[in-house]
């Protein structure tokens, strides 16, 4: 299952990308496309863009909010990420913090991707 990742006010890059690579991997993750934002506006055309290309988008960075239709991930430093599913597309977003971000993929959430994304033994 490929997703796109975006790199928003983010500084520990290479960290996080490595720890969502391993976290995704049980479900067949694989980077599409990695970019990233430095402006609401930016972010907005790199997640508009990602929405067409692939069904898993995910944020790492400096994204906080709380849509009524978002779900709070959380972790026990303190972190929270956030995860948005609409129709068959799904956004996350991670703070930038490997261990938060591994702590966060969590064998539940890896399920409830799959199954939206009817992802079926990695693939």
């Amino acid at each position: 299952m490929k997703y796109n990742l975006i790199f928003y006010l983010s500084r520990k890059t290479s960290y996080c990308e490595k720890a969502l690579k391993k976290a995704l991997a049980p479900i067949g993750g694989e980077a599409h496309l990695i970019t990233s934002a430095t402006t609401p506006v930016e972010l907005g055309a790199q997640v508009s863009r990602s929405l067409k290309l692939c069904p898993l988008t995910v944020i790492i960075g400096g994204f906080d909010s709380s849509l009524d239709n978002m779900r709070k991930l959380s972790a026990e430093s303190g972190s929270e990420g956030y995860i948005v599913r609409d129709k068959n597309q799904i956004l996350l977003s991670f703070p930038d913090s490997p261990e938060d971000i591994t702590e966060m993929c969590s064998e539940e959430l890896l399920e409830y991707i799959g199954s939206k994304l009817n992802v079926v033994n990695g693939e």
